[in-house]
């Protein structure tokens, strides 16, 4: 049987802890119905085998300490609450032994898994340098700046990298535990969870979810006025001289410092901020898409089309589809 341990962590979110374990406990009583043997065992635990408080006041207890952690097959990192980023950095700073758990049990041959918030923690201790990861969408850019050694995959659900697994938002807890079920089980019986859970076995992309919050979170007053001018200025061609002038700065340094602090030139800024303007008006409005397209800034619908499904996996129409209204 394969043995999962659950690490709680104060400020955690109780329900990446619980959900995951109830889709372990669906595919047992899903294996039991078709008298197949059960697949999993589960025990929570805390570093210190102490109660912690959950992000959302709630208290967990469990079952012990990290001596827990020494049968585990695979060990589970919930992902953290926090209110500013400043806030989150100075945990990760402080938050050591988690990551040193989950780096031993690695080098022990045992799966490491964590998702959203959580996958920091594994990028802190080095865990991902040179693996594949993905981490939550708002954090994408800030998570390329800290840990740049880490292939950061672009806005993928999942990624599995030589034993390590990482999840993006926080629901991404159930393409994990989805995939931990395939991987075990076999892919009947992650299919019977899948539909119990409604939950879509191949969900590739974070891409359709995100929001341009994602490309804040920093304070760079340059950058952040010229985030404002190509905002007031979106439907307009865009000519890198215009927005230079317009914040009093050369064309290098405009390039130089939207490099830095959101790891991509202004072009593809804007690119992102009319493709969410598209995304806004197809889940609001009935415009047909040659309307949309001129009214954020581009000329044929066509190429939007083949941009639109390049950058969210999916095209106009079944994006309308699943989030209008």
């Amino acid at each position: 049987m394969h043995q999962v341990r659950l690490l709680l962590l104060d400020n955690c979110y109780a329900g990446s802890v619980t959900g995951f374990i109830d889709l372990l406990h669906f595919a047992n009583q899903i294996a039991q119905r078709k008298a197949w043997p059960k697949a999993f065992h589960w025990r929570v635990f805390s570093l210190d085998g102490r109660p912690v408080t959950t992000a959302s006041g709630l208290s967990l207890t469990p079952e012990g300490d990290a001596a827990l952690a020494r049968d585990a097959d695979t060990l589970v990192l919930p992902p953290l609450g926090y209110q500013r980023l400043a806030d989150f950095e100075a945990r990760l700073a402080t938050e050591k032994a988690a990551g040193a758990l989950a780096a031993r049990l690695h080098s022990e041959g045992r799966r490491v898994l964590s998702f959203c918030t959580g996958v920091p923690l594994l990028a802190e201790h080095g865990l991902l340098d040179g693996r594949e990861a993905t981490v939550s969408w708002w954090l994408h850019h800030w998570f390329r700046q800290r840990y740049p050694q880490v292939r950061l995959q672009d806005y993928a659900t999942c990624s599995e990298s030589d034993g390590v697994w990482c999840g993006g938002a926080t629901t991404s807890y159930i393409d994990l535990a989805l995939r931990l079920i395939r991987q075990v089980a076999g892919v009947e019986l992650a299919m019977s969870c899948s539909r119990l859970m409604l939950a879509d076995l191949n969900r590739a992309s974070q891409a359709p979810y995100m929001s341009m919050q994602s490309f804040a979170g920093h304070g760079d007053e340059l950058v952040l006025r010229c985030q404002a001018w190509l905002q007031q200025h979106l439907a307009h061609p865009y000519r890198l001289g215009e927005l230079a002038d317009s914040v009093g700065a050369s064309e290098r340094t405009v390039m130089r410092r939207f490099q830095l602090v959101l790891g991509q030139p202004p072009l593809r800024y804007l690119q992102q901020l009319r493709l969410q303007a598209a995304r806004r008006l197809l889940e609001t409005s009935t415009l047909p898409l040659e309307d949309i397209v001129g009214r954020v800034g581009y000329a044929d619908a066509a190429s939007f089309r083949r941009l639109f499904q390049r950058e969210l996996q999916c095209t106009p129409a079944e994006y309308r589809r699943r989030f209008a209204a």
